[in-house]
Parts: structure tokens; C-alpha cells; sequence
């Protein structure tokens, strides 16, 4: 029978992935306190049309990503694609635009899209996220990007990472911007790809986005030229906060963002060790998508970061998050059982506290020869032997799996004994 593997685009995440997801959770985690958020779960479905409404039917995401099903009762979901749009949702459910005149929230999970599998990019891929409801200032903007970079720095994450920021206006001056770009697009319509051509009318600022032509438009008009005098003040006091923190960032005027909620500042951050893929989080503000979504005109701003890419990125850089060390316990004679058990139970109380190691016992019902191909299999480093002639003396046996060593030590000394053995290898 052949054995079952995981579907197309998706990995089981084991041994140092799961270890550097843990501690990039951790330490977001920790950030996001430290800036005033509150963590929410929302969940990994939604209603289909919240997607088409807040992320855009012109994007790829809504075209062509998304993982659509019906429930038994007829009604259309969505296996969730991204954070933002849930969280918005949970914020209109709770009222919370009515009890809290700021409000920050951050996430992590699972997202979901339909795409081509390559290095870098799954169709279940992991996020982590946090939204800012409230704020229409400059300092939640800037306050945002130092958060992310806070996170990635807490992480470990410093050597190559880019902070391109910019500003693609708002509802006043975007559309001269978007007839001029059309007209730009528009005489190069034969050199357009296919989607490109269809979203020259309905959206052109997606061709700035596209993988294959957006690099092609080296000449294309600028946001910049295009801005109105209060996006623009916006945009050059986030700037000079950046400056004044200081904060490391660049100026990318041709920088858009894949969905279309967006307004004002929108910023990527990218690091080496990603291949083609070298995006590993980005946000922006979008003060129109409470509203869109069915509630009041609030001002928002939010960032994703990719846990798959940053992870990607953090062991690129020589990043290794070791595995905790290991002691088995073998047990072998008549009357060692309970003694082996306990001693188990005493060590994992250290383990609670964090000052031991994972601890495993052999079973009772197996060899001694068993029980030390057990322990090789699991990688121990430490084995303590409780034997029967042992016991009758007070002792056990301490083998040091690495070095290749073993004494025998009294039966009340082996918490201290390993405490100090653990201490010297750390």
C-alpha cells in the first residue's frame, strides 16, 4: 500500500522549523505586548464575500487563490488567504468600534491560497500579524514599521533586512494618479500579459504588483508626483519620525501593495536567504476598509510577516535553536519500576521550571538491549540505568551518551548530578 503524503504545497513542520517558529512566536508575542496589542484567533474560515469585499475582486488572491467551498447549508466560505479581513470583521462583530477608541489586535496561523508551490511559498503557509484601529497620526504608521523591526531584531533576524516604504495616496488624489498610469499601460498594451490587459480598466495599479511586467515599467508615472498636499504631509511626517528614531528604511516609489484595501503608507520588508522569494512581511495603512466592511470611517494600520519566510531567512544567516537535551531512563530487574518511574516524575518538576531537559522512560516490558536502542533512536544524551543490584545499594548507573562515559552514582544525587552535567554542556 503506498504510504500517504501531505498535499501539494503544504509540509509537516518538524525538528528546526518548529523550533525557529516557536521562537519568532515568542518573541512577537512579547513585542506586541510591549506596544499595547491584544492577541485574537479568529477563524481559518470566513464567509467568502468578506474576502471579494476587503481584499478585492481585481486581486489574484480573489481570482484565482482562494480555496472556495459550500457547507451543507448552501453557504459560500472561504478557507481564509490573509489576517487582515477577519480581524476587521471580529473588530465590527464586538463592537469594539463603538467601546474602544483604539484598539490593537495581533494573530498568527494559518493562511491559505492557491498558488504554485516553490521555495519560499506554500499553499498553507503561517503568518503572523497585528491591526491598529483608531489612530489616523503619522506615529501608528512609524509605530508600526518599528514594531516589525522590533520583532525581527528580537528574533534574531538583523544582517540584510530591507525596509522599503511608500505612500500610494488616497481616494482624493489616486484617481489622477490611476488615469495616468492607464494612459501608460495603454500604449504598451501589447507587451501586457494576459492579466495585466484585464485589469488595465478595473485596476491598472495591479500591473505595478505583477510579478512578470511590473518590472518592465521603469518609466511609469510616479505616486509621488500625484499626491495630494495631505497625503503628502502624511507621507513626510512618517518619514521624519522614521529619520528620528533612527530607523533604517528606503524610499521605493514604486512599491504597491497585492490587495487593494490599501491607502497611504505601505511599506515590504525583505531579507536575504529566500531565493526569487525575498519578501518576508509587509502592511500599510488603510483607513477605508472598516467602512467598506460595513462599519464606521476608522482609520487603520496593519503588517503580516511570513513565519515559512522568516524562518527561511533566520536559519540563511546560521540561526539554530538546538533541541532540548535528552535523558532516558532504562530500567531492568525485578522492583525497579516504581524507583524508575518516580525518579521520571522528579526530574520533569525541573522541566516545569525550565531548568531540565526532556525526559523519557524505557518500558517496563521491553530489554535492556531494547530500552538503549530506544534511547539512541530518540537522541538521548544522558541514560541513567536503574538496574536491580543496583538499587539493593542505594545507586544507580549515569551514562553520558556523548561522551561515552558512565559511572555509577548514588540514587540521590542524580538530580543534582545532571543539573551540573547539563549546565557544563549549555
Amino acid at each position: 500500500m503506498t504510504r500517504p503524503s501531505a498535499p501539494r504545497g503544504t509540509r509537516d513542520i518538524v525538528d528546526l522549523d518548529v523550533r525557529t517558529f516557536r521562537r519568532l512566536e515568542g518573541c512577537a508575542g512579547a513585542c506586541f505586548e510591549m506596544y499595547g496589542y491584544e492577541e485574537i484567533r479568529t477563524p481559518t474560515f470566513e464567509s467568502a464575500d468578506l474576502f471579494s469585499r476587503a481584499v478585492g475582486d481585481t486581486t489574484d488572491i480573489v481570482e484565482k487563490e482562494m480555496y472556495l467551498f459550500e457547507d451543507r447549508g448552501g453557504r459560500p466560505l472561504a478557507l481564509r488567504p490573509e489576517g487582515t479581513a477577519g480581524v476587521v470583521r471580529a473588530y465590527l462583530e464586538h463592537g469594539w468600534d463603538q467601546s474602544a477608541p483604539v484598539k490593537k489586535l495581533w494573530y498568527g496561523g494559518p493562511m491559505f491560497r492557491a498558488e504554485r508551490p516553490q521555495a519560499g511559498r506554500y499553499r498553507e503557509f503561517w503568518q503572523i500579524g497585528g491591526e491598529s484601529f483608531g489612530n489616523p497620526s503619522p506615529q501608528a504608521d512609524a509605530e508600526t514599521l518599528l514594531l516589525v523591526r522590533d520583532i525581527l531584531t528580537s528574533s534574531g533576524l538583523t544582517n540584510g533586512v530591507r525596509f522599503l516604504v511608500n505612500s500610494i495616496g488616497c481616494a482624493v488624489c489616486r484617481p489622477a494618479y490611476r488615469e495616468a498610469l492607464k494612459a501608460y499601460l495603454t500604449e504598451r498594451k501589447s507587451d501586457l500579459c494576459e492579466n495585466c490587459v484585464r485589469r488595465l480598466e478595473r485596476n491598472p495599479l495591479r500591473a505595478l504588483d505583477c510579478k512578470g511586467d511590473g518590472p518592465k515599467f521603469t518609466e511609469a508615472p510616479l505616486m509621488a508626483d500625484h499626491l495630494c498636499d495631505a497625503c503628502r504631509a502624511h507621507r513626510d511626517e512618517v518619514y521624519s519620525l522614521l529619520k528620528a528614531t533612527p530607523f533604517s528604511f528606503e524610499e521605493s516609489p514604486r512599491l504597491v501593495r497585492g490587495l487593494d484595501y490599501y491607502t497611504r503608507t505601505v511599506f515590504e520588508v525583505t531579507a536575504p536567504g529566500q531565493g526569487s522569494q525575498d519578501a518576508i512581511g509587509a502592511g500599510g495603512r488603510y483607513d477605508g476598509l472598516v467602512k467598506l466592511l460595513g462599519g464606521p470611517d476608522t482609520p487603520a494600520v496593519g503588517f503580516a510577516l511570513g513565519v515559512d519566510r522568516v524562518a527561511r531567512a533566520l536559519q540563511a544567516q546560521g540561526f539554530s535553536a538546538p533541541p532540548p537535551k535528552k535523558i532516558f531512563i532504562a530500567q531492568a530487574g525485578v522492583g525497579t519500576s516504581v524507583t524508575a518511574f518516580t525518579l521520571a516524575q522528579k526530574l520533569r518538576t525541573f522541566v516545569k521550571s525550565g531548568r531540565m531537559p526532556a525526559i523519557e522512560i524505557g518500558a517496563s516490558t521491553k530489554s535492556l538491549k531494547a530500552q538503549f536502542r530506544a534511547a539512541d533512536g530518540w537522541g538521548a544524551d544522558w541514560l541513567v540505568l536503574v538496574g536491580e543490584e543496583e538499587l539493593k545499594k542505594g545507586a544507580v548507573v549515569l551514562k553520558n551518551l556523548r561522551s561515552h562515559s558512565q559511572e555509577e552514582i548514588p540514587l540521590v544525587e542524580v538530580v543534582d548530578r545532571l543539573l551540573t552535567s547539563i549546565g557544563k554542556t549549555n
